[in-house]
């Protein structure tokens, strides 16, 4: 035995896992180079990809509820909206697209919120007081770089 190297002697089963995970090696480096390719291919050839976010308009305004629609009574303190039936509604203005936009209101009525440009249909959540759904004005319009302000009113005479 003289001039003969001796080496380990592997394991059969032990040598095949490991010829076996070459090819995996091999496929997932090629893989990865492909999807790296194909992403510097893609954003050679044309303008950079840039989401442009849409114009909004703010709007101010105030909201009001007329328990009393009657001239007579309208005065009367027994008709003044409590601030809780303001607080647990919103002002909802939905879009001749179909866009929906809520704005909370605050104890006094009032809110503020952005709103892309655009033409309104106005109406209240939990619309459940006798006139909920004949607000004034019915629809609103805003204009691109603008402030708008508006008052809505529920119940309100004409």
């Amino acid at each position: 035995m003289i001039g003969k190297k001796r080496g380990k002697k592997m394991n059969p089963s032990l040598a095949l896992g490991r010829a076996r995970r070459a090819p995996v090696v091999i496929l997932t480096v090629v893989i990865a180079s492909a999807l790296v390719a194909a992403l510097a291919l893609s954003t050679l050839g044309g303008p950079p990809h840039t989401t442009i976010p849409a114009a909004t308009v703010t709007i101010v305004g105030k909201a009001s509820i007329v328990l009393c629609p009657e001239p007579a009574v309208v005065n009367s303190s027994a008709c003044k909206a409590p601030p809780e039936m303001y607080t647990m509604r919103q002002i909802v203005l939905t879009s001749s697209t179909g866009t929906v936009v809520s704005l909370p209101l605050n104890p006094d009525g009032t809110f503020v919120g952005q709103l892309p440009p655009g033409s309104y249909h106005v109406a209240i959540s939990n619309c459940n007081f006798l006139g909920c759904n004949l607000p004034m004005p019915a629809t609103i319009s805003v204009a691109t770089n603008s402030t708008s302000s508006y008052s809505v009113c529920f119940n309100c005479l004409p």
